[in-house]
């Protein structure tokens, strides 16, 4: 299957070359250009953007904002909040001149045929999901005609997020058993191979995310979505087996945590997951934290034991000169520890990029039912997405027990509640970062430090502050700024200290290490 991906991968990239550029103007080149291309061709070439500039697009950015990890290399001063565009900027250009390309071209291809009606719906709900990652990391966007042609005014995140919504539930009820339908086998859809429960399942529980994405901009509106989501056909993941997630493959390139952590030695353990990996039980060490992090020792893969550590330490966030000492006395990520996405059975073959995982909609139900939007037990839930975690990990069952049994519960619909259930979400969802991001932002949940070397000077971030969004690109700027809202049209305006709609409140307004502005 791996290499079948190779050849759709290149296909996918010769197909669609009309359409791709380097040039911000080209976004809205149009898509009909392109005929007679089956739709596993482009839905293949979709799903494997979750790697495109993994580096520049995730882990300079999202994968040190969560603060999973931090930077090892001085210079590198996006951890300190600095926007370098030939970096991060990749992001906007790649999804407006691919993925977006591919998704038009594959409407105007298949036209009004109910034969790819499945085709159309399953691209569509993958589509919502690739919106909402440019819409969390921006703000608003291009959206509404987008791609056809024309400039278009950039649309409301709140608009945004309506259309998600009604996009989802269109794409879950459309998809049908009928037998004449369109297939996305053989291996062309990395996720689920074209099983539809699955995707439905995937697109109720997307439907849950964005709608606690919201739960503090839209209160009645988060409501009425986890309802929705929660009673969609098929309901939501069900299990582990259920965990959306893309493959890489290890005959060709790909960009990932193993090149940044281990090969190149870019990013090593946060210091801020390190604390939480040994303070939340009463166990003490997380279980899961063998089995994630090692030590570098010449190369090698070293237990602490073996290094002569107590604990797997991590190394502090946004340092302004780093010290190659403090870098080889922290935890990198671990290759040979028999978590299955990162080594599985021995090969690169087995490595997986996160897009959801069960436990996190197990997570995400007990912050419903905590909010009493959805029936169930807030503490129930919580208590099954940690077991979820350890059990997709590997924990050995009586070590996940004893960890789990020393979690304090949660008590009520409160601030100190709500902390405890977002920090243990927070954990299980390592290494999705641009996940964590999110959540970060939202609730101001798990406590994260203010780099340490201060926000630079070149951040276009207040000091003693965080980091709120992502600047539109340079390209943005230069070719399209009239199309821009007026309060961010120049880069001067266009600051990274601006919250998105969605994150209401200002995280300096902390009491005591809890909000008050989640309830």
């Amino acid at each position: 299957m791996k290499k079948i991906n190779i050849i759709l991968f290149a296909l996918g990239l010769i197909v669609l070359s009309s359409s791709c550029s380097d040039d911000f103007g080209d976004m809205n080149t149009k898509s009909d250009a392109v005929t007679n291309i089956e739709p596993r061709y482009f839905l293949n070439a979709m799903q494997q953007e979750v790697f495109a500039n993994y580096q520049r697009n995730v882990n300079l950015y999202p994968d040190l904002y969560s603060q999973y990890w931090a930077n090892t290399v001085s210079g590198f001063e996006s951890g300190r909040y600095e926007y370098v565009d030939g970096w991060i900027g990749n992001q906007w250009q790649e999804f407006y001149t691919r993925n977006l390309q591919r998704s038009l071209a594959m409407d105007n291809m298949v036209g009004d045929d109910s034969n790819y009606t499945n085709a159309i719906a399953i691209k569509n709900i993958w589509m919502v999901y690739c919106w909402s990652r440019m819409t969390d990391t921006y703000g608003d966007i291009p959206y509404f005609g987008a791609g056809t042609g024309e400039a278009v005014p950039y649309t409301s995140q709140q608009e945004i997020y309506t259309d998600l919504f009604a996009k989802l539930d269109a794409a879950v009820n459309a998809i049908t058993d009928g037998e004449e339908q369109y297939e996305y086998n053989e291996g062309y859809d990395l996720i689920y191979e074209g099983e539809l429960s699955k995707w439905r399942k995937f697109g109720n529980s997307l439907r849950l995310r964005l709608a606690m994405r919201i739960s503090n901009a839209d209160p009645a509106k988060a409501e009425a979505e986890a309802k929705a989501a929660v009673n969609g056909p098929d309901g939501l993941m069900a299990s582990n087996n259920d965990v959306a997630k893309v493959p890489m493959w290890s005959q060709g390139w790909y960009d990932y945590l193993h090149q940044m952590a281990w090969n190149w030695g870019n990013v090593r353990m946060s210091q801020t997951m390190s604390d939480y990996l040994y303070t939340q039980s009463k166990a003490g060490e997380d279980p899961r934290t063998p089995i994630w992090f090692t030590y570098n020792v010449e190369g090698n893969a070293t237990s602490k034991e073996d290094f002569g550590a107590d604990r797997y330490y991590g190394l502090r966030n946004g340092k302004n000169l780093i010290n190659p000492d403090e870098v080889d006395n922290a935890a990198t990520i671990n290759l040979e520890g028999g978590y299955i996405d990162f080594v599985g059975d021995g090969s690169m073959d087995a490595m997986y990029c996160p897009v959801m995982f069960y436990s996190e909609v197990l997570f995400l139900q007990a912050e419903a039912a905590m909010r009493g939007w959805i029936p169930g037990d807030a503490n129930s839930l919580y208590m099954a997405g940690v077991q979820a975690s350890m059990d997709y990990v590997g924990v050995d069952a009586d070590a996940a027990s004893t960890y789990i049994d020393g979690l304090p519960t949660l008590s009520g619909a409160n601030e100190a509640s709500l902390k405890q259930l977002m920090v243990q979400k927070w954990v299980a969802n390592f290494p999705n970062g641009v996940e964590a991001w999110a959540d970060f932002r939202r609730t101001d949940y798990p406590d994260i430090l203010l780099p340490e070397g201060g926000v630079s000077s070149s951040a276009s971030v207040a000091a003693d502050t965080w980091v709120k969004r992502i600047r539109y690109s340079s390209n943005a700027h230069q070719m399209d700024q009239a199309s821009m809202p007026e309060s961010l049209n120049s880069v001067e305006k266009d600051r990274m200290d601006i919250r998105v709609w969605w994150d209401t409140a200002d995280t300096k307004t902390k009491t005591s290490g809890v909000m008050s502005s989640n309830f």
